[in-house]
């Protein structure tokens, strides 16, 4: 049995005067910073090495711990023990099912719409207009008239949908314009009358707007020349009244009489004469139909009142 061969150590005299002989240890380890605690440095034998102990990196030559044969072999043991314990740890993979395939079926005959499906769905929306004209509660859901309104627009069933509310709308101003005619001599109650067909063909429009807003913002902005649900009704109303000279006619006189009244001092209705001039811009027959009386009507008050000034005054009193 061989024993480990310690290293001699070197005297401080010998250090001082001639060169100390370095030890066989220090030829073959360069020397390292050494560590804050030194204990029993471990060492490991590899056998495919030619039994050359093997240090780890922290060793320390200058160190008088030198591990026993005896350790090595018992770390050489414990080592092959824990890469055998390592490699039972790992599991086998398990085997991966087979992927399976997409199988996509077309479709034999391309679905078709029931042949009374348009039909249908414009006798309920044609209901609820109805309704909504006649100032009455709408049977269906509105949410299920607008869903009624998106399918007949995505079937590319627009232009029929738009045609056919354009003519149900106008039976209907036509016919609230006709009940104008032969209405109350008194400008002042006719005028009332008149502003509140307007103002229920606003609301109405707007609702039924509300219903169609799908066909409002894809036919008809697809489609060049075609007004919006809105100005066709502007459009029918502006139509009907110029079609019924005697309404169109006594709204002009009482606007105009309304004027006169308040310019002599008297106490008249703003919001209704509001309202009606707003009316008449709207629907865009200011100019053609209020304007041309209007001024001349004004010409008249003016002209009366200069001539009854230059009657009652002298020249330097009118002159000034």
């Amino acid at each position: 049995m061989s024993h480990p061969v310690k290293r001699p150590a070197i005297s401080a005299s010998s250090s001082s005067g001639a060169t100390a002989t370095p030890s066989p240890c220090s030829q073959l380890y360069p020397p390292m910073k050494k560590a804050k605690s030194q204990s029993a440095v471990p060492c490991s034998c590899d056998s495919s090495k030619n039994g050359i102990y093997h240090h780890p990196h922290d060793f320390d030559p200058s160190s008088d711990n030198i591990c026993e044969p005896n350790e090595i072999k018992s770390g050489g043991a414990s080592t092959s023990r824990s890469v055998t314990a390592n490699l039972s740890r790992k599991k086998a993979t398990p085997p991966q099912p087979a992927k399976k395939q997409l199988v996509i079926k077309f479709v034999k005959a391309k679905p078709t719409l029931p042949a009374n499906f348009e039909d249908d769905t414009w006798a309920k929306l044609k209901s609820a207009i109805n309704a909504i004209f006649l100032k009455q509660p709408v049977s269906c859901d509105l949410e299920n008239l607008f869903q009624a309104v998106n399918d007949l627009c995505l079937h590319r069933l627009g232009s029929n949908l738009y045609q056919r509310i354009e003519k149900e709308c106008e039976g209907h101003i036509s016919a609230a314009i006709q009940s104008l005619v032969g209405q109350s001599p008194d400008l002042a109650v006719f005028l009332s009358l008149v502003e509140r067909c307007w103002q229920d063909l606003c609301n109405q429009m707007l609702m039924i707007r509300g219903i169609a807003l799908y066909l409002d913002r894809t036919y008809v902005k697809q489609t060049p020349n075609v007004r919006s649900l809105w100005d066709i009704g502007l459009q029918l109303f502006r139509r009907h009244l110029s079609l019924c000279l005697e309404v169109e006619h006594k709204t002009v006189t009482g606007l105009l009489r309304m004027i006169e009244r308040e310019r002599l001092g008297e106490s008249v209705d703003r919001t209704l004469l509001n309202h009606l001039l707003k009316m008449f811009t709207a629907l865009g027959i200011y100019s053609e139909t209020f304007e041309e009386p209007f001024l001349e009507c004004t010409s008249e008050i003016y002209g009366a009142e200069g001539m009854k000034v230059m009657q009652q005054s002298d020249i330097p009193d009118y002159l000034r």
